[in-house]
């Protein structure tokens, strides 16, 4: 009990407040997008391909502009940035109820995520300034921890919309969202600061280092490769389940309920050891054997039966999740200390730029890999999972060699925190 406690508890301060906003965060956002398709098809009226395409249409913004718009963090301060971006993001969101059509959803869906790409900069530069590694780390594992809690909060309150099914239920998802979101805002602004090194104003022959920084977009691109967890967990082993194997459809639920309490019990126990840039390489490389040997298990669950395919896949996806979250453990430490002090923005912003296009081609690729295949592209993936850990330690050494760490201790990090 007292180490489950330690794993669901942050130490107080700092750690306890940031995890608090995520809950927040959680609440409204799990509100909205549980209910987000039924809402855009009553609601703003639109065909489902609309929604797709205006979804795409976010994704390929972000990939496009993640480098520049996250680097105004640099520019601005991170606490600044990220206080605009999440009061701004309530203002657009508010905007919902009065639109109506394709093209103002398509704007305002990518407005969102552009303002939204500034935010997440903002508050992950922010803990990179305001808290040493090692409580860095842990603080944002009890984030993503909290993170789920909320979003199964805000989700309940979504069921609970769909099933009153009137238009002032629909809203009610929304301005649930919002509400949340000014109030974040508020704790925000409460924040202590954090120490910033601005970025040069006149860019000059510097201008977008990052893109010359081949190191970092080397891990960065493995980091992103790894990302495929996600497109395993939400869309490949769903359509498998249903296509290939025998278990029952309720099989899906108990996966996620699997992924979804691993994530938020043992999120803070896989980052122990990960916040030193020797620790990151180690759990990437870890990430990629598990994700690597998740893959046949789930092949292997189109060839049994009865309770047999439900323990194969069951197992698959704790393999899947624990290679998720080393892969987020690793993903925090590296993109964190091998950025320069005064870019961390910026190359936040390339690691994001990277992901997005992970997400925009992996769920058709892996889908027809797995799906499509009959089953022996499984191999193929896990294959991919396999370059990535075996390229994971070259490239972190590569990086290591071309910069000095940026490990610190700050006096934020030690206001009231005691992690052990």
């Amino acid at each position: 009990m007292r180490r489950l406690k330690e794993n669901l508890i942050p130490p107080p301060g700092l750690p306890t407040r940031i995890a608090f906003l995520n809950l927040l965060f959680g609440i409204g956002r799990g509100a909205f997008l549980t209910g987000s398709a039924v809402y855009f098809t009553r609601m703003v009226q639109l065909e489902a391909w609309q929604i797709g395409v205006g979804i795409t249409l976010a994704a390929a913004a972000a990939a496009a502009t993640a480098v520049p718009v996250s680097a105004l963090s640099d520019r601005y301060g991170s606490k600044p940035s990220w206080l605009f971006s999440v009061a701004a993001q309530a203002l657009l969101f508010a905007l919902f109820p009065v639109i109506k059509g394709f093209w103002a959803f398509a704007l305002l869906m990518v407005t969102i995520e552009l303002v939204g790409m500034l935010g997440n900069a903002g508050r992950i530069v922010y803990l990179i300034e305001a808290l040493d590694p090692k409580t860095r780390v842990i603080t944002q594992a009890f984030g993503r921890s909290w993170l789920n809690v909320g979003w199964g909060l805000g989700a309940a309150v979504a069921g609970a919309a769909l099933a009153f099914d009137r238009p002032i239920g629909y809203h009610m998802m929304v301005f649930i969202n919002v509400a949340v979101m000014l109030l974040n805002a508020v704790l925000i602004r409460r924040l202590p600061d954090a120490p910033h090194q601005p970025a040069p104003a006149t860019e000059g022959r510097r201008k977008r280092e990052v893109f010359r920084d081949r190191p970092f977009l080397a891990v960065a691109a493995v980091l992103a490769l790894l990302t495929m967890h996600g497109t395993v967990s939400l869309e490949v082993a769903p359509l498998w389940l249903i296509t290939h194997t025998d278990a029952p459809k309720w099989t899906l639920a108990l996966l996620t309920g699997v992924n979804t309490v691993m994530a938020t019990t043992l999120q803070v126990a896989m980052t122990r050891g990960s916040h030193t840039i020797a620790g990151g390489r180690r759990v990437t490389r870890w990430a990629g054997w598990l994700g690597a040997a998740c893959c046949p298990v789930f092949y292997l669950s189109g060839l049994t039966s009865a309770w047999a395919t439900v323990a194969l896949l069951v197992l698959a996806t704790i393999l899947v999740t624990m290679s998720e979250l080393w892969q987020s453990a690793a993903m925090w430490t590296l993109t964190a200390e091998l950025a320069p002090a005064d870019r961390k923005g910026e190359y936040q912003g390339a690691a994001r730029m990277l992901s997005s296009v992970e997400n925009m081609l992996a769920p058709a690729a892996l889908i027809a890999l797995a799906v499509t295949t009959g089953g022996w592209g499984w191999f193929v993936i896990a294959g991919l999972f396999g370059v990535a850990g075996l390229s994971a330690g070259p490239a972190v050494d590569w990086a290591s060699r071309t910069r000095v760490p940026t490990l610190r201790s700050n006096p934020l990090a030690t206001e009231g925190v005691a992690v052990g």
